[in-house]
């Protein structure tokens, strides 16, 4: 059941409309993109991209990079025009609708390349990617570009980009109206004393006895590292490999599988499943389980209540006229005793212990990190000092030109 701002969306799609769709965390962006990318235009050829890899991989799209034939994008416009593969550019040609998903992490200079080749492509100048609609969707107050302007200060952006869909619908946190407010607060850099002090309440000095099934959230990639090796070493069990197997058809074009090369399992470790294997039954990307029983090809894992033989299968990545340019076969699991927070975006846990012992070297982090369950009792904040991490929550700010792009559609 869509709500009345998610239907406003697929209206503004019937219309023709260019617009943005955002909100915080948990109220159905991704939701409402895949109803778009699923609706029933016939005679509109949509396609979904996203910023990054792993986001377009939830969506069940590509990475605007790989649609656009731009690489990593810090090439000419003479060059990409150049350099433009048939297929791409007939690509290009034949969509009517772009959902661009995980927009903040696209910064302004490539939104202005992106609609320029569109523009020489299409031969259309005077309509924005020359013609396309264009459905953006984020939230700028989560993870920015890595480099560059936001989006939001392309000329380009501000020219064409005018109807903005704020979600304010909360959808994750619906049960738990007040750590919704806390969180909230937290987004916008304004965070209060009585949401310190309720954030203060899941505040955990160690970790050691809280159950070793949650996930941790860390913000950096070697800790997570570190920890999972840990939590492996402390299993009394002979450890097994698994290899996965690569068949790459073009090396021109960069592969990012979510099937790892290679991984090290032992009997009572927390995996993960990374691609999705039965929907139906609940065995789907992002599943966490307990390695019960190892074979020589396959891996028994307690998911859902419930053991399920988890075997190898094959991943292949798709350029924009859906060829195949590589492939791998391998097994869809990796370890989950850890990831980062940065891995976390877009998904919802169960429970999650967050470690704030390191600083967050982005601020939004401890928002995108916290926001991941649906009840506060579902968080766990692990931090030497207590004293410390008021000071984080009170320290806590947000881009003021992000904050002032907000309070014209607030």
């Amino acid at each position: 059941m869509l709500s009345l701002q998610q239907k406003k969306a697929l209206e503004w799609l019937e219309e023709g409309k260019n617009f943005f769709i955002t909100g915080g965390a948990g109220c159905g962006k991704s939701y409402i993109v895949n109803q778009i990318a699923q609706s029933e235009q016939i005679y509109k050829k949509i396609h979904i991209t996203a910023s990054t890899g792993k986001a377009a991989y939830l969506i069940n799209g590509v990475t605007i990079h790989a649609f656009a034939g731009i690489e990593t994008g810090v090439k000419s416009l003479e060059y990409y025009k150049r350099h433009m593969h048939p297929d791409i550019k007939k690509m290009w040609l034949e969509t009517d609708v772009l959902i661009i998903d995980e927009i903040s992490m696209i910064n302004a200079s490539t939104f202005d390349l992106l609609h320029l080749l569109a523009c020489e492509i299409r031969k259309c100048w005077d309509e924005l990617f020359g013609g396309l609609q264009v459905i953006a969707c984020g939230d700028l107050f989560q993870l920015p570009p890595v480099s560059g302007d936001f989006v939001f200060k392309s000329q380009i952006w501000q020219k064409y980009m005018s109807e903005v869909l704020v979600l304010t619908q909360c959808f994750r946190q619906k049960e738990d109206e007040q750590f919704f407010g806390a969180l909230n607060e937290l987004r916008f850099g304004q965070v209060s004393n009585q949401a310190i002090d309720l954030f203060m309440t899941r505040c955990f000095e160690k970790d050691e006895n809280l159950n070793s099934k949650y996930t941790r959230l860390f913000f950096k990639n070697i800790e997570v590292d570190c920890y999972n090796n840990q939590k492996m070493d402390s299993i009394k069990q002979e450890g097994y490999w698994f290899y996965a197997k690569d068949v790459i058809k073009n090396r021109n074009i960069p592969c990012t599988f979510q099937i790892p090369v290679a991984v090290y399992f032992k009997i009572g470790a927390i995996v993960m499943l990374v691609r999705n294997v039965n929907v139906e039954e609940g065995l789907c990307n992002g599943t966490i389980g307990t390695v019960v029983l190892i074979e020589n090809n396959a891996v028994w894992v307690l998911m859902n209540k419930k053991e399920v033989k988890i075997e190898c299968v094959k991943e292949e990545i798709l350029d924009c006229s859906h060829a195949v340019v590589g492939s791998r076969f391998g097994l869809p699991l990796k370890l989950a005793f850890s990831f980062t927070v940065h891995k976390a975006q877009g998904s919802t846990m169960n429970k999650a212990v967050v470690q704030f012992n390191s600083k967050a070297f982005i601020s939004s982090l401890y928002y995108v990190s916290l926001s991941r369950v649906s009840n506060l009792n579902d968080i766990f904040i692990i931090i030497n000092n207590k004293f410390e991490l008021q000071k984080i929550f009170k320290s806590i700010s947000v881009n003021c030109d992000v904050l002032e792009f907000y309070k014209k559609y607030m």
